[in-house]
């Protein structure tokens, strides 16, 4: 897949596209932060729990348990995109004609339509983070941008980091680096702290489960290591990536980023993200994998350590 993004329609008095901020974070950087989480990403990694994030324009969730079938959705989408499922109550809907305009959420008596992402400017979003501005100066910590690929949207995540530095506020970014080294670097004057997954290092198995290649996230992450704090993580998804031979290999490519490389984190894969897919009536395809034991965990931890650097279990 190659490198695609929402920086060209940019102005500079561009909107970006968000899914959610969640208040409160505990492990999305020091202290509690409050983590904007962006919408839209070039990957598609087979075991992505945030799938509302994927898609660079908003969209509707139905929650097909809370539906009525009374057919209000129907009667209002400009797109002819919701219709009956079969001879049942539900509704089912055409993803390539919605374009989520979110008149069926607005008239549906029973939440079971939800619309998620929604068009923000930079000084809108500064407002709603400041107000937990107490929390992040009481406990060190402050703003975290997600998602989503926040790299996706440079400018608009260049503008808001930029208003959170004027705030003194602490600044971190997780992000997969999977962009033009032109826009990550244009974000790293105005963050204090890079957090890049490392999927996998065979490029082949890469491309496979994620859809793009790594090399330009592994050039990235080092140029990124040169210039800011750095942490890595590894979501450990069992038969994919949870062999000692990618640990080791991971081990070895983070022993060598120098002083500002702090540690790498292992992310036990969890199935939290199962029912995201059923709401945007899509099949996940790796339903039958189950989270691994502690005991392999612990033990690819202590394979990552025996290579001189920090490894922890989680974030």
């Amino acid at each position: 897949m190659p490198l695609q993004d929402l920086n060209e329609s940019q102005s500079p008095e561009a909107r970006g596209l968000i899914h959610k901020i969640e208040r409160f974070s505990l492990h999305d950087g020091p202290g509690i932060r409050t983590l904007v989480v962006m919408k839209g990403c070039p990957l598609r990694c087979l075991w992505c729990s945030s799938p509302y994030t994927q898609n660079t324009r908003p969209e509707i969730l139905y929650i097909k348990s809370r539906c009525l079938g009374c057919g209000r959705c129907i009667s209002v989408c400009p797109n002819l995109a919701i219709t009956k499922a079969g001879t049942g109550t539900h509704v089912q809907t055409d993803r390539s004609r919605c374009r989520g305009c979110g008149r069926c959420a607005d008239v549906c008596p029973a939440r079971a339509r939800e619309l998620t992402g929604s068009y923000v400017t930079a000084e809108e979003l500064l407002k709603e983070v400041d107000k937990d501005a107490a929390f992040y100066r009481r406990s060190g910590g402050g703003i975290t941008v997600g998602g989503g690929e926040p790299t996706a949207q440079t400018q608009f995540v260049g503008q808001f980091l930029k208003l959170c530095r004027q705030s003194f506020f602490h600044t971190a970014m997780e992000t997969s680096a999977f962009t033009s080294w032109e826009n990550l670097s244009s974000l790293l004057p105005y963050l204090n702290l890079v957090y890049i997954d490392l999927k996998h290092m065979d490029e082949a198995r890469h491309i496979e489960w994620t859809g793009v290649s790594n090399r330009i996230i592994l050039e990235n992450i080092k140029k990124t290591a040169g210039e800011n704090k750095l942490i890595l993580r590894i979501p450990v998804i069992p038969g994919y990536n949870d062999s000692e031979q990618n640990i080791v290999c991971s081990a070895e490519f983070a022993g060598g980023l120098g002083d500002n490389f702090l540690h790498l984190e292992l992310l036990p894969y969890h199935q939290l993200g199962t029912h995201k897919y059923e709401e945007l009536e899509r099949n996940y395809t790796i339903a039958s994998i189950e989270p691994p034991s502690d005991e392999h965990i612990l033990a690819l931890r202590n394979i990552a350590a025996s290579f001189g650097i920090k490894a922890q279990i989680g974030g």
